[in-house]
Order: C-alpha cells, then sequence, then structure tokens
C-alpha cells in the first residue's frame, strides 16, 4: 500500500501544475490509499496528536466553522475543500513514515511536472490562448511563480543534496533550474521572485559552502543574462503587442497602486468591526462592495471582482477572522520554529535537500503572499507537502 501512496502523490505532484481534474482524482485516490493503510496498521487513532497537528486540523476547522456561519456564501464549500486538500496532504506526509528515498523520489517527479507545466503554459502563451507566461492550472502569473519558486528551491535541494552523486541527474538538474529560472523571472511576479531569493540566501548563510555559493551564483547569473536578453527580446506574447507594457514602468506602477487599493479594502473592512471573530466565509472575498466602504476608486475599476486583498493575513483575517488569522500564524509559527530547532540535524545527517524545500514551503507563500496571493489553490498544496516531508523527515529525534 505505501509503494501504491508514492505512485499516487507522484502522479498528484506531477499533474499539479498543469490539469484540473486528474489532480482532484490523484489527490482523492491517495488520501484515500493512506487512509487505508493507516486504518489497517493503527486504526484511527492518531497516537502523536502534537501542537503541529492540532494546529493543521485547526486550519480547517476553523475554515469549515467560518463557511457554515456565513452561509450560504457565493463559493460554497469550495473555501473548506481547499483547506482541506493542503491539510490532508501535510498530515498525510508527517503520519506516511515513508523513506527518504521515496520522499526524494516525490521531490524528483515535482521537478518534472514542473518542466512539463511549463513547457504547457508555453504552449498556450506563444498560441495566444493567454496573455501572459505562467502555469495552466496553478492560477494566475503571482501564483503560478509561486508555485515555480517551491519548485526551484526544491530542485536546489536536490542539486546540492551530498548523499547521492548521478551525472545525469546532476546534469538533469542543472538544466531544469536554468529553465525554471529562466521562466520565473520572464513571469515577472517580483514578489515570488524576491521569496524564491530570499529562500536560497538563507540557506546559503547557514551552510556557508563555497562549492554551493558558487553554484548558486552560477546559476544565479546565467538565468539573469539569460532572461534579460530573453525579455528584451520577447517581452509579452508575440500575438498581443498591445500587452508590450508589462515589464515597462508604467505597468509596475500601475500594479503596485492596484495593490494599495487592495490593502485599503481589506484594512477598511477590518476596521468597521463586523465578521471580525469568523470572518466573511472562506474564499467569499469577492462579495466586498468598495463604494458601500466609502472607498473611491483610482486604479481598480468599479467592475473588477475582487478576489482577496493582495496580502495572505489580510485576506485571512477579512475572509476567517481573528479565529483564522490565529490559526494560520500559529501553524507557520510551528514549522519556523521545527526549521530553526531541526538546521544542525538536517546538516549533519545530510537531509539539507528536505530541510531546504521545507523552508521555501513556508517562506516564498509567506513573502510572496505579503504582496500577491493568499494561501490556497495548486502553490498551497505543494507548499503542504514540502513542509510536511520535512516534519516527516525530522520526528525521529525530538
Amino acid at each position: 500500500m505505501k509503494q501504491l501512496e508514492i505512485i499516487l502523490l507522484g502522479l498528484l505532484v506531477f499533474v499539479l501544475p498543469s490539469l484540473e481534474t486528474p489532480k482532484t482524482i490523484f489527490w482523492a485516490f491517495y488520501i484515500l490509499a493512506f487512509l487505508v493503510r493507516r486504518y489497517r496498521e493503527h486504526g484511527f487513532a492518531f497516537k502523536k496528536q502534537n501542537a503541529i497537528t492540532l494546529s493543521v486540523i485547526a486550519l480547517f476547522l476553523v475554515s469549515l466553522i467560518s463557511t457554515f456561519v456565513n452561509w450560504p456564501i457565493t463559493k460554497g464549500l469550495s473555501g473548506a475543500f481547499y483547506t482541506l486538500s493542503y491539510a490532508s496532504l501535510f498530515l498525510c506526509l508527517y503520519y506516511g513514515d515513508y523513506t527518504g528515498r521515496q520522499i526524494k523520489a516525490v521531490a524528483l517527479v515535482i521537478v518534472a511536472g514542473a518542466l512539463v507545466g511549463l513547457w504547457f503554459g508555453l504552449v498556450e502563451f506563444s498560441s495566444g490562448v493567454t496573455s501572459s507566461m505562467g502555469f495552466h492550472s496553478a492560477g494566475v502569473t503571482t501564483q503560478s511563480s509561486i508555485y515555480l519558486g517551491l519548485v526551484i528551491i526544491t530542485g536546489f535541494g536536490l542539486l546540492v543534496d551530498g548523499t547521492e552523486k548521478h551525472l545525469l541527474l546532476t546534469l538533469s538538474l542543472y538544466i531544469s533550474l536554468f529553465l525554471m529560472g529562466i521562466a520565473i523571472l520572464y513571469m515577472g511576479s517580483r514578489g515570488a521572485i524576491f521569496a524564491t531569493f530570499i529562500s536560497l540566501v538563507i540557506f546559503l548563510f547557514l551552510n556557508h559552502s563555497r562549492r554551493i555559493i558558487l553554484i548558486s551564483s552560477s546559476l544565479i547569473v546565467a538565468t539573469t543574462v539569460t532572461a534579460f536578453i530573453l525579455i528584451s527580446t520577447y517581452p509579452t506574447n508575440m500575438n498581443k503587442p498591445d500587452k508590450r507594457e508589462r515589464f515597462s514602468a508604467e505597468r509596475l506602477h500601475k500594479s503596485d497602486n492596484e495593490r494599495l487599493e487592495n490593502w485599503q479594502i481589506a484594512i477598511r473592512k477590518i476596521s468597521t468591526g463586523k465578521d471580525l471573530v469568523w470572518g466573511i466565509g472562506p474564499r467569499n472575498y469577492s462579495t466586498i462592495d468598495p463604494r458601500e466602504l466609502g472607498i473611491k476608486l483610482n486604479f481598480l475599476q468599479p467592475t473588477d471582482k475582487l478576489n482577496h486583498a493582495h496580502n495572505l493575513f489580510l485576506t485571512q483575517w477579512v475572509e476567517q477572522g481573528l479565529v483564522g488569522l490565529v490559526a494560520m500564524f500559529t501553524f507557520f509559527t510551528l514549522v519556523l520554529m521545527r526549521l530553526i530547532k531541526k538546521w544542525p540535524y538536517c546538516r549533519e545527517t545530510n537531509r539539507q535537500w528536505v530541510w531546504l524545500s521545507g523552508l521555501g514551503g513556508l517562506v516564498i507563500p509567506v513573502i510572496a503572499g505579503f504582496f500577491n496571493t493568499p494561501f490556497y489553490q495548486e502553490h498551497a498544496m505543494l507548499a503542504m507537502i514540502l513542509m510536511g516531508a520535512m516534519y516527516a523527515e525530522t520526528k525521529r529525534i525530538s
């Protein structure tokens, strides 16, 4: 059964950035396979009901309660289902008792799936189906960039891992990181780029290996130069030259001001004092009318649909209230504490790659989430897989 779970998890992460329906099917079968094996081996009793387990369960329960408190809501149960999808993945990785080799195999499939997803996205972009580069199913450019940043950090961890040395694998990872680096720079999401860079800097600071610093520096220079040439030559979809302003100062200025207006809307909504405890319901942000809050829009159009506050924590506060905000902050804090505590262990036991993946799973969505998008959809699922794997690999010692 465990082998079947790894196969299903591999299929899930392979299609995760590109195919919506297969993603849901593989997720459901993976959870089912895990529960069947878990019941056969241990029953449904989880002996280690520790803080991290309770915090993950709380994330789902709060989203469910917030949904029913505000029922009926526009998005129905979709918000609670999204939370269930990523919370269940964390718990399955944490309690799965998978070997390090099995987890590493899944990580390699994550990289392969992202490369296929980028090719799929490039085909859509170059053919005019989409006006910006991104994955087919992992959300808009900002969300796709966060997803790609997570994969880049995972791939880099596999590249510098010291436990195995295979020339073909090493070469493949170099090429993969080069291509993914170009893609994330071409997507142009500053939040995701900055968050990915910060994750890498933290790892290099702690590791202080000259070899790894040289590897990372070479990759950064090569991808940056190539991306600059590519952006200068093809700044946007060749079939839609009217979108050429994507990388211009005017476009960035407009984007920043739209983000500021979104923050203003969220803060004004919170300041009304309504729905402070349980929020307005997960994924229900689109029901907010800025005009009812007395906000005059200068950059957002009155007909624009508000999907989130362009800030992870503001969105969580508005949609799931103070209880939801505390639940999310508690979970992220526990993961951070685990990373700090287990770094020496991971370094001594050659588990640096999975530690780095867990670091990326936390840092990239949080830092990018301050500017871009809340913690949901495909990038949240991938982040929870990576953080769950980190927890699983480091729970063998107290």
